[in-house]
């Protein structure tokens, strides 16, 4: 891609990008590989998805490694669209709200499915013992919050990396508030019917 650039976004990411590496990540992770110059200089940047054309102005967070600047976010000017580093789309406090309610989601049914199951269960039982029923549903009750929670957290902290890296993107661009920034949210709240589907998913507007 050959871009023309109206301000390039050069921002030192105090090295996070290297942490990448290190953590537990899909090889077989679907991006987009984009190599174009802009103000001069070598840029190569893997992102979710690319909707860039040839000669669109700009904005990109990149930081130098060896012979040529790895970008993490590119932002079109005109219609304020952003593709980023895989996972990169959610700021600290925005990650772990999401976190919770995909836990809540998963959790609650799980509760609902017990609680039946064993009211079934001590319903047909002739001695109807509902005082044992109800300090199973607690005991059950709070072993599966618990052991759950602490597998949502371990899940949710795997990503910290991404969160890190997706905070220095935002700074980057200069927007403010980057704990609180959750991209798929607010572009959800922009998009019209004739939208893509893969806007809010794969690439976002800000």
């Amino acid at each position: 891609m050959e871009a023309t650039a109206i301000a390039a976004g050069l921002a030192g990411l105090g090295g996070i990008s290297v942490g990448l590496g290190g953590m537990a990540m899909d090889t077989t992770e679907e991006a987009d590989l984009l190599e174009f110059d802009l103000d001069g200089k070598p840029i190569k940047a893997w992102v979710w998805q690319s909707v860039f054309n040839e000669d669109d102005e700009v904005e990109v967070v990149a930081e130098q490694w060896g012979d040529h600047w790895q970008g993490y976010g590119i932002r079109r000017i005109s219609d304020q669209i952003v593709a980023l580093h895989p996972h990169c789309s959610r700021g600290r406090s925005a990650h772990y709200k999401m976190s919770l309610k995909l836990w809540l989601k998963s959790c609650l049914p799980l509760l609902l499915f017990m609680y039946i199951l064993t009211g079934s269960i001590a319903f047909f039982d002739p001695l109807h013992n509902w005082a044992n029923l109800v300090i199973v549903w607690l005991i059950g009750g709070s072993c599966v919050m618990v052991i759950s929670g602490l597998i949502a957290f371990r899940m949710s902290r795997k990503f910290m990396g991404f969160v890190e890296l997706a905070e220095g993107i935002f700074r980057g661009f200069g927007w403010s508030d980057v704990r609180n920034i959750d991209l798929p949210a607010i572009t959800r709240k922009s998009k019209t019917a004739n939208d893509p589907g893969a806007l809010g998913v794969l690439y976002f507007r800000y």
